[in-house]
């Protein structure tokens, strides 16, 4: 199926909404003029200062170059200038690529696949961090667009939208709060939007696999009108494969029916894999210090063109004198056989090929299609191995015929306009620390006796450490679907119950139903912060059963997981009525 017709645009007031595609070897733009009363329409930026193919190509380097003062030499679509590799190693200046992956989220425990990335990931450059270079990458974006859109639509367009734009930045599969703060952040700093509550609201995310279904969809792809099979939607980009699993709905909006996997095993660890090849076989050799040139001639053409395993493919590096049979070099020409080139790829295509597999596994309804999209689904021999390992299983296996490069940026836009998600599923079990009256008859208890504490407020003996659940893990969760978690804080001095903050705890073990932290200590990382004002909330003066005065309020947090974005509110009864208000969420770094 497709979209429904998209409404007329329903706001009073013209706006600029604004998609950035911020990846990690390639980046994008697109947007929509909202003109009250018209039915908006996406475009994607196509031309980029500096651009030598105009008109063809909607991405550019995600590449910065600075000096040794920090100030930027050449960035985005200027560092595909002939030369200039030359002219930073004469200049001394510092390539910034790949930055992207340093704001992933760092895993609780070190596997194969992490110490991957942490070996692949080129450092910052000096005195740099990774929200400063998204902040400079940003500013540069939004020049682009400034003037793509003046050109295209007049200077007077821009003027009159630019102070009000509506923005949607992408982000991976498995990203979450504390990567949207920082790039938030980025955002400020790069006076995207001002620092203000109606700034920050103006800065909107998407996954980039709920983007890649928008942009499926909003394009006409033959996904199944039936809430009896589902789509995954397999997102191959530059650095992170991304898959996300749909249904369709009665409403025609969708649902995720599996957890949204991510990857580290885009496009560029297949580089990455070449590069290690280019340097065990020139080792010791005239010829290493021809390493960074082979790994990115490999990357701009052998990569894009391989399509056989038994052709040779040849890279040319060096003049016609450079020779050494020995090392498959001929007239400055390395021949690669077609079997070590398909050894690159292999890593990727069976990471994709397992993931494919875990997510028909864990959906609730029956996946019958796969669609690729992303800049390495262009990959002919990606895509042929991936089909013909995927389709006896049952599983039909296709492709857009064109413009796979800006499936993520257009989709963004669609995210916004068309909001055909509307339920998602919790990839963790969200819950937090809680207390227990220390009961001597529990088991449980009796094992944790020497953990027995005094209440400071109550002086009665209580056990910390324990868990509540708030969303249970792999529930599917609405858009508007509110969770709750009732508080009760007590304390000796009112003033000390004025403004309070709840720990929100995301558990990532195996435990089903877990119910004390210390069993499983390891997989309790914090989700955010939610800080509450609580002048307002009513207070009892109580007595404990020792005979201890003290102060109690109690209220309850309302969390919405159902959207791209955490959101809370708090919630408490007031002469018999729910009264409610605002609730900040913080993100530990932000």
């Amino acid at each position: 199926m497709s979209l429904p017709d998209r409404k007329k645009y329903a706001g009073d007031t013209r706006r600029l909404l604004l998609a950035f595609d911020i990846g990690t070897t390639f980046s994008g733009i697109s947007y929509s003029i909202l003109d009250p009363g018209i039915i908006p329409e996406i475009r994607p930026v196509t031309r980029y200062p500096c651009q030598e193919h105009v008109g063809g190509d909607s991405k550019i380097p995600t590449v910065i170059y600075y000096d040794s003062a920090g100030k930027i030499c050449a960035i985005g679509a200027e560092t595909l200038k002939e030369g200039i590799e030359q002219d930073a190693e004469e200049n001394g200046w510092t390539k910034a690529w790949w930055f992207k992956l340093h704001l992933r989220p760092k895993p609780q425990t070190t596997s194969a696949s992490v110490r991957q990335v942490d070996e692949a990931l080129p450092p910052l450059p000096p005195s740099k961090t990774v929200v400063q270079l998204f902040r400079d990458y940003m500013k540069y974006l939004l020049e682009c667009a400034k003037k793509y859109i003046s050109d295209s639509h007049g200077q007077t367009v821009w003027t009159s939208l630019q102070n009000n734009i509506i923005f949607v930045l992408t982000h991976p599969n498995g990203w979450g709060g504390p990567q949207q703060g920082q790039m938030r952040q980025a955002a400020i700093q790069a006076s995207l939007v001002p620092n203000t509550e109606d700034g920050r609201s103006r800065i909107n995310f998407v996954t980039e696999g709920e983007a890649s279904l928008h942009f499926c969809l909003s394009n006409g792809l033959a996904l199944a009108n039936t809430q009896q099979s589902g789509v995954l939607i397999v997102d191959a980009g530059g650095g992170t494969v991304d898959l996300t699993a749909y249904c369709s709905l009665p409403d025609y909006s969708f649902e995720e029916i599996a957890i949204p996997q991510c990857h580290f095993q885009g496009a560029a660890f297949v580089t990455m894999r070449a590069k290690k090849f280019f340097e065990k076989l020139l080792s010791g050799t005239r010829f290493s210090d021809d390493v960074e040139t082979l790994t990115m001639r490999f990357d701009r053409n052998t990569k894009h063109v391989f399509r056989k395993d038994d052709e040779p493919h040849h890279i040319q590096f060096g003049n016609h004198r450079d020779r050494d049979p020995s090392l498959n070099i001929r007239g400055g020409r390395l021949t690669l056989t077609g079997c070590d080139v398909a050894k690159f790829f292999e890593p990727s295509i069976s990471c994709i090929v397992e993931a494919i597999k875990a997510q028909k596994s864990a959906a609730h309804v029956p996946i019958q299609s796969v669609f690729l999209v992303g800049g390495f689904s262009a990959s002919s021999w990606l895509f042929d191995k991936v089909r013909e390992r995927i389709e006896p299983l049952g599983l039909s296996v296709s492709r857009p015929d064109a413009h796979v490069n800006k499936a993520v940026s257009n989709g963004a836009v669609s995210f916004y306009l068309d909001s055909a998600v509307t339920s998602r599923v919790s990839p963790r079990t969200y819950g937090i620390s809680v207390y227990y009256p220390y009961d001597s008859s529990d088991p449980d208890h009796r094992k944790r006796g020497h953990l027995v504490e005094i209440h400071c407020a109550t002086r009665e003996p209580v056990l910390h450490e324990g868990f509540s659940t708030i969303l249970p893990k792999d529930t599917r969760v609405r858009t508007s679907q509110e969770f709750r978690c009732s508080f009760s804080r007590q304390a000796v001095e009112r003033r000390s119950l004025n403004c309070l903050r709840a720990t929100i705890l995301a558990y990532s073990g195996l435990q089903k139903s877990p119910v004390w932290i210390d069993s499983d200590p390891l997989n309790y990382p914090t989700a955010c912060t939610v800080e509450v004002d609580t002048t307002s909330l009513p207070v009892q003066m109580t007595t404990s059963a020792t005979g201890a005065r003290y102060f109690e309020i109690s209220f309850e947090i309302i969390l919405l997981f159902g959207l791209t974005e955490l959101q809370a509110q708090i919630a408490y009864r007031q002469n018999g009525q729910e009264k409610r208000g605002r609730a900040q969420v913080i993100y530990e770094g932000n």
